[in-house]
């Protein structure tokens, strides 16, 4: 491994909080700074250590996950936090992006998945299971369809570029991978997706994706 990845770790229950310190501690690239067992304290220690990853019980009484990762993503925007849950419940998971997660991992998942969600939201990538990530994006795009009467109705028209651009991110192409595939600049390709939004009143990538579903613009896959 290139680097260590300090990780702090946040939960109320004794023998899960120390299970996990012990087992984090048997990987060469993970290095466990400290932990806590409640929203409050496990605050001020993640603002004053500043790891690269927290790993933080959504259900804490005091400060909850939620209300912890809000104000981490205030005071200490750097540090990636990934959600312990119980349940997966859309809404849950949502309230966990909006507060700003990079990930989001059931209690009942393997200590593998687990290790490879901490590296992947040290490498700034957000990550959730298949299944969370199916459920996700059908919620966001029921909440754009609620939006797309007042946009089927405008005069609004996306340029060749901007449909092979949202036809690219429905594959699920990153940023650069778009530019790589089109032979463009990076910073190109995210000054298309911002000029799509705003001319679209979108306010993510996703909702841009199925505006085009809905207009028939997205081209079969073989």
């Amino acid at each position: 491994m290139n680097k260590n990845i300090h990780v702090f770790i946040v939960d109320d229950n004794r023998l899960l909080r120390e299970g996990l310190v012990s087992m984090l501690a048997e990987q060469e690239d993970l290095v466990v700074v400290g932990a806590a067992a409640n929203g409050r304290l496990a605050l001020e220690k993640i603002i004053e250590l500043r790891p690269e990853v927290a790993l933080i019980d959504i259900g804490m009484p005091g400060k909850d996950g939620i209300e912890v990762t809000q104000a981490l993503h205030k005071e200490a925007p750097e540090v990636k936090v990934i959600i312990l849950g119980m349940i997966d419940l859309t809404d849950e998971i949502m309230a966990c992006i909006e507060a700003g997660a990079a990930g989001y991992v059931l209690k009942e998942a393997s200590f593998t998945y687990l290790v490879e969600t901490i590296r992947s939201a040290d490498r700034g990538e957000s990550f959730c299971s298949p299944r969370m990530a199916a459920s996700l994006f059908s919620r966001i795009a029921e909440l754009a369809v609620e939006r797309m009467p007042k946009l089927s109705k405008s005069s609004v028209r996306l340029t060749a570029r901007e449909v092979d651009i949202i036809n690219l991110i429905a594959e699920g192409l990153a940023n650069k991978e778009i530019a790589q595939r089109l032979f463009i600049e990076t910073q190109t390709v995210k000054n298309h997706i911002h000029n799509i939004l705003d001319k679209l009143q979108l306010h993510n990538r996703l909702e841009a994706v199925e505006f085009a579903r809905q207009r028939n613009l997205l081209k079969k896959q073989p």
